[in-house]
């Protein structure tokens, strides 16, 4: 009889051990499908951010392109183009709405930063004017800038659209030109 108590109360030792292995990893398994599950969701909404900010680059050139030929206006939003129209308007009715015609883009950066809504974009280019119907057709006499643009751009009825525009010279093309020849 000792010897069958000492069997029973091992044996259920044993199935006591044995179930609460069982329960621990029952509980683990729920664990580690809700953590991969989380990590899942992550993963697909830092893929979409990814090839939306793939595609904000090519987006972004094309509205720098857009800002040279007197286009922009059909990349803002509707809010942001009411506010600005009207400056626009008033610079072309100044300027006889001529512009100057633009050659060379070249687009040394372009730099996505993700925000809460939308992405802040930062470009750094250069443009040369040729001036209003090529009155700078000496390539000498042609106007080189160097600028940095900062947008923010905002999805607007599935669109990712300018909401802010800042377009500042990092210095004239003539001062760079200079630094260049003289080392």
């Amino acid at each position: 009889m000792k010897q069958m108590n000492g069997q029973t109360i091992l044996l259920g030792a044993l199935v006591l051990v044995l179930s609460l292995v069982s329960f621990n990893l029952y509980f683990s398994k729920q664990d580690v499908k809700q953590e991969n599950e989380r990590l899942t969701d992550q993963v697909e909404h830092l893929s979409a951010k990814e090839k939306q900010s793939e595609a904000l680059y090519t987006q972004t050139e094309a509205f720098i392109e857009a800002t040279f030929e007197g286009d922009s206006l059909r990349y803002f939003t509707k809010s942001y183009r009411s506010e600005v129209e009207d400056e626009v308007t008033e610079a072309e009715t100044m300027h006889g709405h001529s512009r100057s015609n633009t050659e060379d883009l070249e687009i040394f950066n372009i730099s996505v930063r993700p925000r809460e809504e939308g992405f802040q974009v930062y470009a750094v280019y250069r443009i040369t004017l040729t001036g209003v119907d090529g009155e700078l057709e000496s390539p000498g006499s042609q106007r080189v800038m160097y600028l940095m643009s900062q947008m923010n751009w905002v999805e607007e009825q599935g669109e990712l659209k300018v909401d802010a525009h800042d377009l500042e010279p990092l210095t004239s093309g003539e001062e760079f030109e200079e630094a260049i020849n003289n080392g």
